[in-house]
């Protein structure tokens, strides 16, 4: 069976994102996914593009863990394919194409630096395009859970969304008319953060859906590793993928899949 090896930046991702591939992918094996620190939770912009000197950067760790994947050298048993998936992240959110070029410069440098024979390099490179792929989740995992009712349910959510995947592009995630949410004094709640983000951030809305009252005990409230993995490892990829139009990122993902094993793409779009 063919195998898809995962790094992942999240927990939630490290505990249940292979789960609710497989259930897409059926014939494909998912082992367990490899965590790595992500590197979007900061404008990447404003770090250098190339890797200075001194400790490995998370982007480069997580670079390596990709080739290596794919290319372990003597002793090890490669993928058939691996995939890097890393949250965009707020702070990333109007410049895509800029994260995807600092991790191809990164994998770029782990490669050079992984092999100094430039013959071995050459075959890494051709590996490593035929086999790898990097993916963003937009602007992060929890965003896909509002196209999917149940999911938010899972979650632990006790209040009614008023952002749906039905009529809303959840990898453009806005809160606009739940004034409870939008209108909380910052500070006063843990979920009410700055309000030039708030109606941006999934996560947040999704902790005041679970607990707009803050009575919640701090171990109940929403958790990835708890609610967030109850949403994902069941997530109705059918729901949330419904509109061809939306989660064009996300959509990305199944299409690379589908195309490395030669499948027809569940989700075109």
């Amino acid at each position: 069976m063919s195998s898809v090896q995962l790094i992942v930046t999240g927990k939630m991702e490290e505990k249940c994102l292979s789960v609710a591939l497989k259930r897409a992918f059926p014939h494909i094996s998912f082992p367990p996914p490899q965590y790595v620190d992500g590197f979007t939770s900061a404008d990447v912009s404003k770090t250098p593009l190339f890797k200075p000197s001194g400790p490995f950067r998370n982007i480069d760790k997580i670079a390596g863990a990709l080739v290596a994947a794919v290319d372990p050298g003597r002793c090890g048993t490669p993928a058939d394919m691996a995939i890097a998936v890393d949250d965009l992240e707020l702070e990333n959110l109007h410049q895509p194409d800029i994260v995807a070029e600092y991790f191809r410069q990164a994998v770029i440098e782990c490669v050079k630096s992984r092999w100094t024979s430039q013959e071995r390099q050459k075959t890494c490179f051709r590996k490593v395009r035929e086999n790898c792929s990097f993916h963003l989740f937009v602007p992060m995992t929890e965003a896909y859970f509002f196209g999917e009712t149940d999911a938010l349910k899972r979650a632990g959510a006790e209040r009614s969304s008023m952002v749906s995947g039905m009529n809303m592009d959840v990898e453009d995630f806005r809160v606009t008319n739940d004034s409870d949410y939008l209108k909380a004094v910052k500070g006063d709640f843990y979920w009410a953060i700055d309000t030039n983000k708030r109606d941006r951030h999934p996560k947040h809305y999704l902790q005041y859906l679970c607990d707009p009252e803050c009575k919640a005990e701090k171990n109940e409230r929403y958790r990835e590793t708890k609610g967030g993995v109850e949403a994902l490892k069941k997530l109705n990829w059918n729901s949330v993928l419904k509109n061809s139009q939306y989660v064009k990122f996300l959509r990305s993902l199944f299409d690379d899949i589908s195309d490395r094993f030669g499948f027809e793409n569940p989700y075109r779009g």
